[in-house]
């Protein structure tokens, strides 16, 4: 949904404006008509790509789309809000207090909704706010009003009210337990949870702890040391986080099969395990990992609270007082700091869905705990899902998107519990299944790229509960179809998926089951413009002979788990990765993952004078384009300004004013890859490709052979300036598993050399464009690619012709020898003999022949709406 920067400018009121204006009196005139005029402005900013430059694109583009810290306040400048009530949001400062008001009326006299002593930046009037614009401020304790900012609510703002926190905490129940069960519910939910395969399991897994001693703090020291103070330091929080985590699993555990059974055999050991953990300093060795600590809190509250009625009061509070202090410095640590930052993933992830038990467990028994929950409440209106924008797509890829899953359905299902509202109205919830099917297919390796993009050879079962979950909330069958693809792959059954068991015990099994896909007819490659991914496929529903194209540019930059990656792309077949991005990720920080598998130099990208893009907020990029159809699918990234930032104070500017890549799709087997660049300066260019098995090259005949288990693949690679063809097994910053990282068998994993080619300028220049044609078969019967007269190139059954005359405008045309498919980047289209320009001559056109009709389809560069604002908001 949203990061919460940011909202939506909306100028539906334009018609309404004026008429009404004349009975208001001069001076409300003059106010609606400076209003009205804001608006034309943002109607025309909206409708023409033109205004400012956009066609090409680049360097008159906002220098930071997602900033690391909040900079601006939302909503502003008479945007209309992501919803109504609308959460305010402002740059905060440590340890401050702030004020808000607003009113409908410019001198605050009318409407005036008014709080004192907000300790973070976030405020939610709970309210629904009437029509027409608003105004309001905020100030920081002891300050002065911050200048008059507005916004507008419409009739089509989507309606979101929530209850004040006073009556959400009214709601949570004063006995124990709550949190895994409401005590009123026991029985019921004991004997619905006999029917369940999970509850077995829970059980069994359970029985494998009674009676084991409970862990000692010493076992919370690392058993090895490394080479220098950052291993020494990234050791002693991997062993903190294994035991805090490890310690959670267990009273988990103990928690559950105790409510399942109301065995007291259960309580026992869990009562020596929070006993014991109890003991341990807060700030001790357990502290170091958030994720150990988070454990240790949320273990700890959720036990007291599943075995309240079996502790003595003594015992009670020797439990709570130790995670208490924990959970407490949790948010002491975190307000007026998590809600300003762009990307404090773990406490999305996991900890903060903790820290809500821990809230849960304690409300009503420790004053602070309602604080707590206040914070966590309010947070979670304002900026959930985090970062999420509306086309569904995760920005830290399919790796780190798991460990969101669980958060993000649980943490507003009880959201919901407590206060009625649906937490999962936004767009984002319900295309996001959509994104999974594409990013990630059934039995296929995931697009690759961020931390983790290409950690597993197909999904996990847990990847299949989350799809289940989603299937059931939102109705959705091809979210069924996923789950149930993935299961069947694996052999396994939805019930073998730990991650959201006790979410179907509790929640799923009581949502019924969609209908099954009957016939799949997604479509084949699809674009979310909003974290800048595109897939395009040959057959997404059958991996075994799929070719699979995964390209990114975000807006996002190299944020958090993301990667300096704008403008790379993956290609797979049958399921397996041919050329991906490479290298590995021994521990956030190390060399060889800063220095290669986060850099660009691991991708499939450019280099500009053998630099990659820097980690920036505002090294981004985006899709201008995108068409689809049956025989060719299209899209353009645009990385202009992927190669400069500022980050840490520091900037880095490589002097990139252009680079647009053109990716096309002509099945069933060939990927056409067409690139134009352009520096300030006379550069040395690098194209990069990497394989996990080797490289053969041919430089006088311009081509690159590789393979995979499932398939062989051509390049042939063609420049407008001479190339030098250079290969290497070498990462020229070495790795090795100092942090002793295991496989999903408990082996330790051999980070081995991979392979990687380089396409490197012969001569420096200011512009350069490359044309690569893959060709991607499983028996490796390879077509000859035969260049003619006047420079057109044919492949099999199609032919292409590009622009690498540098003096000339880039373009790139393509069409097949039946005259049933072809494309052009830009200008006219020939087709059938005949020239086609349409609405637009500088646009992107496609024709095909489908039934015997021509099917046409045009595209212009469309800006994604948060650029579209950020630009707004500059100007």
């Amino acid at each position: 949904m949203k990061n919460k920067t940011l909202t939506t400018i909306n100028p539906v009121l334009l018609s309404e404006l004026l008429p009404s204006a004349l009975a208001d009196g001069l001076a409300k005139l003059l106010q609606k008509l400076a209003l009205a005029t804001f608006l034309i402005v943002a109607l025309l900013m909206h409708t023409s790509s033109h205004i400012f430059g956009e066609e090409k694109g680049e360097k008159d583009f906002p220098e930071v789309i997602y900033p690391r810290y909040r900079v601006w306040t939302t909503p502003s400048a008479g945007e209309e809000p992501e919803f109504n009530s609308p959460s305010f949001e402002w740059p905060s400062k440590k340890r401050a207090k702030y004020s808000v008001r607003l009113s409908s009326s410019k001198d605050f006299s009318t409407d005036l909704i008014e709080k004192d002593e907000i300790p973070f930046a976030i405020f939610n009037p709970h309210k629904i706010l009437d029509e027409g614009k608003w105004f309001w401020q905020y100030k920081t304790e002891g300050g002065k009003w911050n200048e008059i900012d507005s916004f507008l609510i419409t009739s089509s703002t989507p309606k979101f009210a929530t209850p004040e926190i006073k009556k959400v905490l009214q709601e949570i129940p004063a006995e124990h337990p709550r949190v895994l069960v409401r005590k009123a519910d026991l029985d019921e939910f004991r004997t619905r949870a006999k029917e369940y395969r999970e509850s077995a399991i829970i059980i069994r897994e359970a029985d494998k702890y009674l009676n084991q001693p409970p862990p000692s703090e010493e076992s919370v020291l690392p058993v090895y040391k490394g080479r220098n103070d950052f291993e020494n330091e990234k050791i002693a929080l991997l062993a903190s986080k294994k035991t805090g985590w490890h310690f959670h699993e267990v009273l988990n555990l103990l928690s559950q099969a105790y409510v399942l059974t109301g065995d007291k055999k259960y309580f026992e050991t869990a009562k020596k395990w929070m006993l014991e953990v109890s003991k341990w300093d807060p700030n001790g060795p357990s502290h170091t990992s958030d994720f150990g600590d988070s454990g240790i809190m949320t273990g700890l509250a959720v036990g007291v609270d599943t075995f309240w009625d079996l502790l003595t009061k003594t015992e009670r509070d020797r439990i709570i007082k130790p995670a208490a202090v924990r959970a407490n410095q949790f948010y002491i640590l975190w307000i007026s700091q998590v809600e300003s930052r762009s990307s404090s993933m773990h406490v999305w992830q996991h900890i903060l869905h903790r820290m809500l038990y821990a809230s849960l467990a304690f409300s009503g028994e420790i004053p602070e705990a309602g604080l707590w929950l206040e914070y966590i409440y309010e947070l979670w209106i304002a900026q959930s899902p985090k970062m999420g924008e509306k086309d569904g797509a995760w920005i830290n890829g399919t790796g780190y998107f798991r460990m969101n899953t669980l958060t993000m359905y649980d943490v507003s299902a009880v959201f919901k519990d407590l206060t009625g509202v649906d937490f999962l109205w936004s767009e984002f919830y319900r295309n996001n299944p959509r994104w999974l099917i594409y990013a990630f297919p059934p039995k296929s390796v995931a697009d690759g790229f961020c931390n983790d993009g290409n950690k597993h050879p197909e999904p996990t079962v847990n990847y299949a509960g989350f799809a289940d979950a989603a299937a059931r909330i939102f109705q959705d069958s091809y979210a069924l179809w996923y789950s149930n693809e993935v299961t069947k792959s694996l052999g396994l059954q939805i019930s073998d998926d730990d991650e959201f068991r006790w979410y179907r015990i509790q929640r799923g099994y009581k949502m019924k089951l969609p209908q099954p896909v009957r016939e799949f007819n997604l479509p084949q490659a699809a674009k979310f413009p909003d974290v800048g991914v595109v897939y395009m496929n040959t057959s997404l529903q059958n991996p075994e002979t799929n070719l699979m194209l995964s390209l990114r540019s975000s807006p996002f930059g190299s944020l958090a788990h993301t990667h300096a990656d704008q403008n790379t792309f993956n290609i797979a077949y049958g399921g397996e990765k041919l050329f991906y991005n490479t290298g590995y990720r021994p521990a956030m920080g190390d060399p060889h993952f800063l220095g290669w598998y986060k850099h660009t130099q691991g991708h499939n990208g450019i280099l500009i004078d053998g630099q990659g893009q820097p980690f920036s907020d505002g090294a981004y990029g985006w899709i201008p384009r995108f068409l689809h159809g049956e025989q060719i699918s299209y899209a353009v990234g645009d990385a202009s300004n992927a190669y400069s930032g500022e980050f840490d104070k520091i900037k880095t500017e490589l002097g990139m004013k252009h680079f647009r890549r053109h990716y096309i799709m002509l099945r069933p087997s060939v990927i056409v890859i067409y690139d134009e660049l352009e520096a300030g300066h006379k550069a040395q260019w690098s194209w990069l490709l990497h394989n996990d098995n080797g490289f053969v090259i041919d430089s006088e005949n311009k081509t690159i052979v590789a393979e995979s288990e499932k398939a062989k693949a051509k390049v042939s690679l063609f420049s407008s300036t001479p190339i030098e063809f250079t290969i290497t097994d070498k990462f020229s910053v070495p790795v090795d598993n100092w942090t002793n990282k295991v496989d999903e068998e408990g082996e330790p994993i051999v980070f081995k050399n991979q392979w990687h080619f380089s396409g490197i300028s012969s001569e420096k220049t200011e512009k350069m464009r490359y044309l690569a044609v893959f060709q991607v078969k499983p028996d490796g019967s390879f077509e000859p690619v035969v260049s003619s007269e006047n420079g057109n190139l044919k492949v099999g059954n199609w032919n292409i012709k590009a622009q690498l005359n540098t003096s000339e405008p880039a373009n790139i045309q393509v069409w097949n020898n039946e005259n049933t498919a072809s494309l052009v980047s830009d200008g006219m289209l020939n087709f059938s003999g005949k020239a086609f320009n349409w609405k637009e001559n500088n646009s992107s056109k496609l024709a095909e022949v489908k039934n015997g009709k021509v099917i046409f389809q045009e595209a212009k560069d469309e800006i994604p709406e948060v650029i579209q604002r950020v630009k707004f908001r500059e100007r």
